[in-house]
């Protein structure tokens, strides 16, 4: 939207062969002109991008995760929170949100929350910090020297294409990734679970959660 704007206001202010020229009583005022595009710029330079799943298991949708991600110069900030409600032994609510900061395609900062069923789980936090990554989790703290240029969040928006791993936040290491077939990619995670990714046209659509005890479908809409 906001490119077609830019280029309405030049036909319409910088092209007077093809469209109408202003008469002597209502002349373009050029201050004018600049201002707006200084406005219509500078919004366009913090983009934003939204995308939302349904989370089911057993074909039933039993909550939602919303993706952002958004753009400013050489900035790039994502943020996933999701809502989860059901019942295996017992009922479960799970809330999550994560957040993470790029820079010229080097993680900044990144945060893990979980809240289950009322009670804050650990917080899992990665921060950038004299040129090394300052882990912690909940009292732990450790310290990664390795880059990190995508991580888990990065999934929902960017296809892993030649990239043998990947940084899990909430484990707060590199796991390994393999494609499993035509954009389809699995990520065996630490704790023995395993997750599978599927993309079209290079943005995730689909994420198969397998665990031990269950199977969830995310499912971009």
């Amino acid at each position: 939207m906001i490119p077609a704007i830019i280029i309405w206001v030049c036909k319409k202010y910088f092209a007077p062969k093809t469209y109408k020229k202003f008469s002597s009583q209502n002349p373009v005022n050029p201050k004018i002109v600049a201002t707006v595009l200084f406005l219509i710029c500078s919004l366009s330079s913090a983009f934003a991008q939204q995308s939302r799943f349904n989370i089911k298991r057993n074909g039933e949708i039993i909550g939602q995760m919303y993706f952002q991600q958004k753009e400013d110069g050489d900035n790039t900030y994502l943020t996933i929170t999701s809502k989860v409600q059901t019942r295996f032994l017992f009922k479960i609510k799970v809330e999550t949100e994560d957040q993470a900061h790029f820079k010229n395609g080097r993680l900044l900062t990144s945060n893990v929350n979980r809240i289950v069923n009322g009670n804050a789980k650990e917080a899992k936090k990665t921060n950038w910090l004299n040129n090394v990554y300052q882990l912690k989790s909940g009292d732990k703290t450790s310290t990664l020297n390795q880059p990190i240029n995508y991580n888990m969040m990065l999934l929902y928006t960017r296809e892993p294409v030649n990239i043998s791993e990947i940084y899990s936040d909430n484990f707060q290491c590199f796991i390994p990734i393999q494609k499993n077939g035509a954009h389809q990619y699995r990520i065996n995670l630490p704790d023995g679970n395993y997750n599978d990714y599927h993309f079209e046209n290079g943005i995730c659509k689909l994420v198969i959660v397998n665990h031990s005890l269950y199977t969830i479908r995310m499912e971009r809409v």
